[in-house]
């Protein structure tokens, strides 16, 4: 223990991160693993000699070289969506560059171009999910972190407080927040404090629009090496992902909206049809047993249909197996009038943790997610997608808000932003506050990684009742 202290310490002084060499001995062991994998598989084929094969399993150490140049160890995290398109490009160049080599050397028949292939596909889903495992694992660890004083002039500093104490994986670790005096003079002062008591920290300034920013950020230069600059804009404005960009003099900050061009939004439902089909077919077996199971559980219709709003604030029937007793409606009252203690709670977020009115079966289906199945229909009628906002009724505009213009861009979604991170488990503030994220910053990559991170949260139940 005391040696590993010791290791720590000097990484540190020296100015290297552990947290970036843990994951790029991750990123390089997956990768190697992936191929050895693969090549086993091969050989069990016979005609392949895995001992042959040890040039190609050398030059796999190259990957976190490639993965430093596309910024994959950076001091802050990358969002998610972000950080899956750029394993998938490190991926492939590192299995490209092998595939070149095999050609320019002219020995690509001596070798299994199978097992390389196989490698590639392997290592493009496994390597997300070992570099999550680690940061959730490794996150708890106080090393992990990269120590942050935030620098408070905004009075948002404690939202962001708590915010990363309960994410500790994305690599920050506040060990300290001032809020900076309005007297110049004073606020150097606390800086100055603030670099003593926790030397090599990044500042993170919270600024107010106002005349007096570039100062502060001027005085905090004189005693920080790093510092993180987050305006204090209004909400809205914060959701969206900017890149930064060098005008000579100046730096402007690039905000785009993918969803305004139609290429765009022809090439998410043309993945919404290509994913959907094949489950369709998959499913229509199962989905059958299932209706028989609603009508054998409680007498009704095997299917719910409620009125939704869609893309361009259009009405339309969204398809769900039933869930609850046809008499829902006096069951809940009854219920109600019975427990007034959980009014408040029903009246809150309109949901109830312990629903009375929901079926045996219905529970199962909540629990899976299964009753939502029906909803491929609606993707295939193209009234929803796979992925997108969750589909809201009428009443529930006014609690949109603002936000209800950027629901309309887009067509709503089985599964979103809002069901992968916690979904009944969050608030509605979040919640709408998620899909204002994800219209503004959607990619197709933010797709295909909510789409991956469906399915464990599916299978766990996580948020769901």
């Amino acid at each position: 223990m005391e040696f590993s202290r010791s290791v720590l310490r000097v990484m540190q002084s020296l100015g290297i991160l552990p947290r970036v060499i843990l994951l790029m001995c991750c990123d390089f062991l997956t990768l190697f693993l992936c191929t050895l994998v693969a090549l086993c598989l091969r050989a069990l084929g016979g005609g392949l000699d895995i001992t042959s094969y040890g040039w190609m399993l050398s030059l796999l150490l190259l990957a976190p070289v490639m993965g430093l140049a596309l910024g994959l160890y950076g001091g802050i995290s990358l969002p998610a969506y972000v950080e899956s398109r750029k394993l998938c490009v490190l991926t492939s160049l590192t299995f490209g560059l092998i595939l070149v080599l095999l050609f320019a050397g002219k020995a690509s028949v001596a070798y299994s171009r199978l097992a390389l292939v196989g490698a590639w596909g392997l290592s493009l889903f496994v390597l997300p999910v070992t570099r999550r495992f680690c940061r959730h694992y490794f996150g708890r660890f106080r090393w992990w972190g990269t120590p942050l004083v935030i620098l408070d002039r905004s009075n948002t500093g404690r939202e962001l407080w708590h915010y990363l104490k309960r994410h500790p994986w994305l690599g920050l670790a506040p060990v300290d927040i001032f809020t900076l005096s309005p007297d110049l003079e004073e606020a150097g002062r606390q800086l100055r404090e603030a670099e003593q008591h926790h030397p090599g920290a990044i500042a993170l300034m919270l600024q107010p629009a106002d005349g007096e920013s570039a100062r502060y950020v001027h005085e905090a230069s004189r005693y920080f090496v790093k510092i993180l600059v987050v305006p204090a804009q209004s909400s809205g404005v914060r959701q969206h992902w900017f890149h930064a960009c060098d005008l000579g003099t100046m730096t402007g900050f690039m905000l785009m909206q993918n969803l305004r061009r139609r290429w765009r939004q022809r090439l998410k439902r043309s993945l919404d049809l290509a994913l959907c089909l094949p489950v369709v077919l998959v499913f229509a077996v199962p989905g059958l047993l299932l209706a028989l199971l609603i009508r054998l559980d409680s007498p009704g219709p095997v299917f719910y249909r409620q009125r939704r709003l869609g893309m361009g604030g259009k009405a339309f029937d969204v398809f769900k197996f039933r869930t609850m007793r046809q008499d829902a409606d006096a069951v809940l009252a009854s219920y109600l009038e019975d427990n007034p203690d959980l009014r408040e709670e029903w009246e809150k977020d309109r949901k109830l943790r312990h629903d009375p009115r929901i079926t045996r079966i219905g529970r199962f289906l909540r629990k899976s997610s299964l009753d939502e199945l029906p909803q491929l229909l609606n993707v295939l009628r193209g009234e929803m997608s796979l992925v997108g906002p969750r589909p809201i009724v009428e009443s529930e505009i006014v609690r949109y808000g603002d936000v209800y213009a950027d629901y309309c861009r887009v067509r709503p979604g089985i599964t979103g932003l809002w069901q992968v991170s916690g979904r009944n488990n969050t608030t509605y503030e979040e919640r709408v506050n998620l899909d204002r994220y994800y219209v503004t910053n959607w990619c197709i990559w933010m797709d295909l990684w909510i789409l991956a991170r469906t399915f464990p949260v599916v299978i766990t139940g996580y948020g769901a009742y």
